[in-house]
């Protein structure tokens, strides 16, 4: 049916201004495009500025302008890591980080890591120490997934909560770091220094420690505050002396590299004898020296080979154990479940076994001077 004349221009009518309506919405496009360009050159110029002040709103400007544009946030943290790296490079003096380096900290700790676009946030070789974000204690409110902080130093600093599930801190400076409730998984602690960090409550799911000192370490408070999952954590070659490893699940963890321990054979059909010095290597599993593992879970660990001497193993459940060349001398097992445990050529002089259970327990050729609580024989 053929439109009336009324009726086609009514239609050209409205052609006509959605045509309007589309060059206009296209023209305030550009235009805002534009003004976020100025703003965001605006904003870098700020912070090459020699005063404080200029250079704080600079990054509060870049912030501002990430909230606004998802598709300008991949810049904007480029630009915010290269300053931070740039203006908190190690060696420092070991001052805190200035006002400007904490304000980007907190900008890049905040952002939507989903619209990073694929770019990481670099902050290799920064100094950080005692850093603290300004912000209200949450789960999960410092975002730095996949972040890259080799050979950092974060000695002192607050990363509570934080979520950097597979982040980079390889060679990184960590003393007395506070890890609380963390997301961890995945990351990498390789020859890091964590001396008395914190690291109760954390996700340590597939995380790396290897060659790194965690000596003093904190994993589970008195108050019951623990880490809560240790599957596949690899602690090998890692210095955990005197460590706080009490009530922990470690049956999944590893401690030693099968790869790189020789021992020799424990049962081939000759009498055992005591395994010469060069025929092991150390190195290849964690230094447990003083580690508390009261009522640790560690049944059907691999621990041959290890150094824990004077450790505290009271109440932990050892069943099935593997202690084959372990170092326990002085270690206190009172009241420990031993059932199945091979401590063949083990050291345990001075060791304490009041009370252990060693039902099925093997001994031989274990070293047993001044041993405490062996059954008699």
């Amino acid at each position: 049916m053929l439109l009336s004349l009324p009726g086609v221009a009514a239609v050209a009518a409205l052609l006509f201004t959605w045509l309007q309506v589309g060059q206009a919405g296209k023209e305030l496009r550009i235009a805002e495009e534009g003004q976020i360009t100025t703003r965001f050159n605006t904003a870098i110029g700020n912070l090459a500025s020699s005063s404080m002040d200029v250079r704080l709103g600079g990054v509060y400007a870049l912030q501002r302008i990430m909230k606004d544009s998802a598709e300008d946030q991949p810049p904007v943290v480029s630009v915010l890591t290269a300053y931070v790296r740039r203006h908190a490079h190690v060696p420092a003096s070991g001052a805190d980080p200035s006002p400007d380096v904490q304000a980007a900290m907190n900008v890049l700790v905040r952002r939507r890591p989903d619209r990073d676009g694929g770019v990481v946030v670099d902050l290799s070789e920064t100094a950080l120490p005692h850093w603290k974000p300004t912000y209200v204690a949450k789960a999960r409110s410092i975002h730095l997934p996949e972040a890259i902080m080799t050979r950092s130093d974060l000695s002192g600093a607050d990363l509570a909560f934080a979520d950097m599930p597979r982040a980079t801190l390889e060679a990184a400076r960590l003393t007395g770091t506070k890890f609380g409730g963390a997301n961890l998984s995945g990351t990498s602690f390789r020859d890091a220094d964590l001396s008395g960090a914190d690291l109760t409550r954390t996700d340590l799911q597939d995380t790396v420690f290897t060659g790194a000192t965690l000596r003093g370490a904190t994993f589970c408070s008195g108050g019951g505050a623990c880490t809560g999952n240790l599957t596949d954590t690899d602690f090998t070659r890692a210095d955990l002396t005197k460590a706080q490893l009490d009530q922990l699940d470690l049956r999944k963890a590893k401690f030693c590299d099968r790869e790189m321990l020789i021992l020799s054979p424990a049962d081939n059909g000759k009498p055992p004898s005591p395994t010469p010095p060069e025929e092991t290597s150390p190195l290849a599993c964690a230094v447990l020296r003083g580690a508390v593992f009261v009522f640790a879970h560690l049944s059907a660990v691999d621990l041959r080979g290890a150094d824990i001497r004077g450790a505290f193993l009271s109440w932990a459940d050892l069943t099935g154990a593997d202690l084959r060349h372990t170092n326990l001398a002085g270690a206190n097992f009172t009241g420990a479940d031993l059932t199945r445990a091979d401590l063949r050529q083990a050291n345990l002089v001075g060791a304490d076994l009041t009370s252990a259970k060693l039902t099925g327990a093997k001994l031989t050729g274990a070293v047993l001077t001044g041993t405490k609580g062996l059954p008699s024989r």
